[in-house]
């Protein structure tokens, strides 16, 4: 793994949701010079910390690490607007299926 692609992962990702570097921060409780850090590829992070980073960013911790992943780096909703009516539907009812589990 290298640290300085996953740090610019993490800033293309933020800049792509129009975060600044204080406003992750404030996401992820750290200050915005470790991110300033991590997106420099200079310091390293905690699993804890990569994994608030991807939830934030709302990208998988696989993309952000190795630049790829099963979802091709969509986002849940992404995927589910490039699905047809009939695949959606699908969708729809094994997760309503599933809700009551989860909740």
């Amino acid at each position: 793994m290298e640290l300085i692609k996953v740090g610019a992962r993490i800033k293309a990702e933020r800049r792509r949701h129009s975060y600044s570097q204080e406003k992750l921060s404030e996401m992820i409780n750290v200050t915005p010079h470790y991110i300033y850090e991590i997106e420099r590829g200079t310091k390293a992070m905690s699993l804890d910390t990569l994994v608030r980073i991807s939830e934030a960013l709302r990208v998988s911790t696989d993309y952000i690490l190795f630049g790829e992943n099963s979802s091709g780096g969509k986002t849940l909703i992404e995927q589910l607007d490039s699905m047809d009516d009939e695949r959606r539907v699908r969708v729809e009812s094994a997760f309503m299926a599933l809700l009551p589990y989860i909740m």
